[in-house]
């Protein structure tokens, strides 16, 4: 388990775990070695009960902290290494996914003999739709990938369900470009 958890909830976040390190969070001073997950879920109810469970009965029956949106997109970037992560049903690049783009194209432009996959979370029983919008997410990616130089032919494409990672929804939201050494 991680020192941090938080939890997402269409598109807004809270800290149900890890309440110690909430002002080196905040103020972008965590130590290195302190982990951060986060956990999408569908139902705000979700948030109280894992709430409860990482931190206990609460003495006032509060809300747990709400994360602001910059602060979960700055954890996004330093922790997620080469993850690109959408909004519910969209496949928008925005700002942090281009700088991911820009990160793993600079990688591959310094690693000429390696490729990049992108690896997509899908559940295999999930609906049709989901699995292709998600093939849409990441042909956007590479195809941006490609524009900054990176040859298709060191692009590949993997998969992964989304029981592989603790707490990932039926649509995973997210897309790794994974770094493939030569060999």
């Amino acid at each position: 388990m991680a020192d941090i958890t938080l939890v997402e909830v269409g598109g807004r976040v809270w800290l149900v775990g890890g309440e110690p390190f909430i002002d080196d969070l905040l103020a972008n001073t965590l130590a290195r070695d302190v982990s951060i997950e986060i956990i999408p879920c569908e139902h705000k109810q979700q948030v109280k009960d894992l709430w409860l469970q990482n931190c206990g009965p609460q003495a006032t029956m509060g809300d747990p902290w709400l994360i602001h949106p910059a602060i979960v997109a700055r954890i996004r970037r330093v922790s997620a290494g080469y993850s690109i992560f959408f909004t519910e049903w969209s496949a928008r690049l925005d700002s942090d996914a281009a700088a991911v783009i820009a990160s793993a194209a600079a990688w591959a432009a310094d690693n000429p003999e390696a490729g990049l996959d992108l690896i997509e979370f899908l559940d295999t029983e999930g609906p049709r739709a989901i699995a292709d919008l998600s093939r849409l997410r990441a042909q956007l990616i590479e195809d941006e990938l490609i524009q900054r130089g990176v040859a298709a032919v060191r692009i590949g494409r993997g998969r992964r369900g989304v029981g592989d990672v603790a707490g990932m929804a039926q649509e995973s939201q997210r897309i790794d470009i994974a770094m493939r050494q030569p060999g």
